[in-house]
């Protein structure tokens, strides 16, 4: 049975004292839906005094539409709210998507979208129980010195494994976060680290909290798609998120964002092939290949590299075909 450590729990009003109280407590750590942070602690990953409940800061909660087509998702809101909301539906096909494939009902319903932001990076040889990390001499990541994956201390290849944020990424998104200093805006871009240890760039006592999505435009077509063992429960072993804006049935833009391989999401490259077409076959299979070229899948979780390397191919080819001949990949209006 794997048992709780001792922690306190700080129940703070609004943001600027969840973030004072961080400051205050040293090893303290922000908790919402909790659905990653508490089995972290249950394995004996983290052992924080201090847990900071976010639950009744109000403010942080709620999707809300900005006049000017875009969106703001409070970082307490559940990814069930987000899967499950007309307007994002609508307007954020991909996204609601990513939020509605994250683990299970149970899950989702607790789990927040701020919590799927900064999730914390997943491996075979962390993610374990402490008997079991003490049998095999502990890893880079916790209490040892040695990555497993790579066989080198030079660095921990841990993967991030969150499904909303390839989309968010491939939708431009921003961070509302509120420091010591006062409130600031960031990219969503700028967050990420290729480092396993520590994938996100923020200082640990800031907290986020709103993402703002802006406005996709006339035109929007996005699709998530999400490689697992299980469709049910089970993290991605490969996530692939896939935007694009259209002018009839004409791409005019494309983005695709793949996840579960590294640390740091990774922005494709070399789309432009699809720019000014219909999206005909041969583009599609140009553009698998490109994505099979970009992708190197480590084995820090489940499932054969060559296999996810190669469904990274199918996936895009997958999504591209969606985004052409699918009315449920295309933004529509309420």
């Amino acid at each position: 049975m794997l048992r709780m450590p001792e922690f306190e729990v700080l129940h703070p009003t609004t943001p600027e004292e969840a973030v004072a109280l961080c400051a205050a407590h040293d090893g303290a750590r922000y908790v919402a839906g909790g659905t990653d942070l508490l089995p972290n602690l249950k394995h004996g990953l983290l052992q924080p005094p201090h847990l900071i409940n976010l639950r009744s800061i109000a403010s942080l909660k709620g999707i809300s539409r900005k006049e000017s087509g875009g969106f703001v998702l409070g970082a307490l809101t559940s990814l069930h709210e987000i899967a499950e909301s007309e307007s994002v539906q609508s307007a954020l096909p991909g996204l609601s998507q990513a939020a509605g494939l994250v683990a299970g009902p149970q899950h989702r319903r607790m789990g927040t979208i701020g919590g799927n932001v900064m999730l914390d990076t997943r491996c075979l040889y962390y993610n374990q129980t402490p008997a079991w990390r003490h049998s095999l001499g502990y890893c880079l990541k916790a209490e040892g010195d040695w990555c497993h994956v790579i066989g080198s201390k030079a660095t921990c290849v841990a993967a991030n494994s969150a499904d909303t944020v390839p989309v968010l990424l491939a939708m431009n998104a921003k961070l509302h976060l509120m420091t010591g200093s006062g409130a600031l805006v960031m990219e969503l871009a700028q967050l990420y680290q290729q480092n396993g240890m520590a994938n996100h760039s923020i200082d640990p006592h800031t907290l986020i909290t709103a993402i703002e999505i802006p406005p996709q435009g006339a035109g929007h077509r996005s699709v998530y798609r999400k490689v697992r063992a299980r469709n049910a429960i089970d993290f991605p072993q490969l996530g692939l998120a896939v935007v694009a804006t259209f002018d009839g049935t004409r791409c005019t833009a494309l983005s695709a964002v793949i996840n579960a391989i590294m640390p740091k999401p990774k922005v494709l490259k070399k789309l432009e092939a699809a720019v000014g077409t219909e999206l005909p076959d041969d583009v599609i299979k140009a553009l698998g290949a490109a994505a099979f070229k970009q992708t190197r899948p480590q084995t820090s979780i489940h499932g054969d590299p060559a296999w996810r390397k190669h469904m990274a191919r199918v996936e895009m080819q997958r999504a591209l075909k969606a985004l052409r001949d699918d009315p449920n990949s295309q933004a529509r209006s309420l």
